[in-house]
């Protein structure tokens, strides 16, 4: 049976302008939580006046501040960092390409926005969607076998930043669905070179298998303040 595409509705939103979103699906859910709950805004936090400092500092120094958004779903969160940070450049990452391509949609008049078809990963590797008929926010990715079809590319946040030029990132937001597991499993030199991470944990949806692990064990050790805003910890490493 043919799956029947969800009709597209936009809402205007102020600022950016006409944001489109499936309905029937938990787009709104999404739209609401970025912005009208405003989950991503720390601004009153004051670590963030660090985050503040590092933006102007790249700026200063003739550098493009780099935002890579790990689970960019359709392109809001992409939007929102964009608002407020308009000379970054911001990389959202999705693996799933119903997401991806109205992600584009959403961001095809910022040409500091660049949408990438990729799951974030620790190593560069094939991956595959394990459930396609999740909810539009819930994709999650599993390692592919070797020469599988319709195998999804990984990309790391070491080869984001080479290719981008970024000798730091500003930000790097992960809402992956539990892939928080093999992101940080190794690899994780990038967060010495990271000024915020903003990071979402999925234990609570599969329990027993302790996905935030790596994530913990790879911050231990380092240098950071941490608050929480609704789903979303936000790591400021010093």
């Amino acid at each position: 049976m043919t799956e029947i595409a969800p009709a597209l509705r936009h809402i205007d939103v102020d600022r950016i302008g006409p944001v489109w979103i499936r309905d029937g699906t938990s787009d709104y859910a999404v739209f609401e939580q970025i912005f009208l709950t405003e989950e991503f805004n720390i601004s009153t936090a004051p670590q963030f006046a660090w985050i503040r400092a590092a933006y102007d500092r790249l700026i200063a120094a003739g550098e493009t501040p780099l935002v890579i958004d790990c689970g960019a779903n359709i392109g809001l969160s992409t939007l929102y960092f964009a608002l407020h940070l308009p000379a970054a450049r911001i990389v959202g990452i999705e693996p799933a390409r119903d997401n991806a391509q109205l992600a584009r949609k959403n961001t095809q008049h910022n040409p500091l926005i660049e949408i990438v078809e990729a799951a974030v990963h620790d190593r560069e590797t094939g991956l595959a969607l394990v459930d396609p008929h999740a909810e539009k926010f819930a994709y999650r990715v599993r390692e592919a076998q070797a020469g599988a079809q319709g195998a999804i590319a990984a990309v790391t946040i070491d080869g984001l930043m080479r290719r981008y030029g970024a000798t730091r990132n500003l930000i790097v937001k992960v809402d992956i669905e539990g892939g928080e597991d093999t992101l940080f499993r190794s690899h994780t030199g990038w967060l010495d070179r990271t000024d915020l991470l903003i990071a979402e944990t999925h234990d609570w949806l599969f329990p027993g298998q302790g996905t935030s692990r790596t994530l913990f064990t790879a911050i231990a050790g380092r240098k950071f303040e941490v608050i929480q805003k609704g789903e979303y910890m936000s790591f400021f490493f010093q």
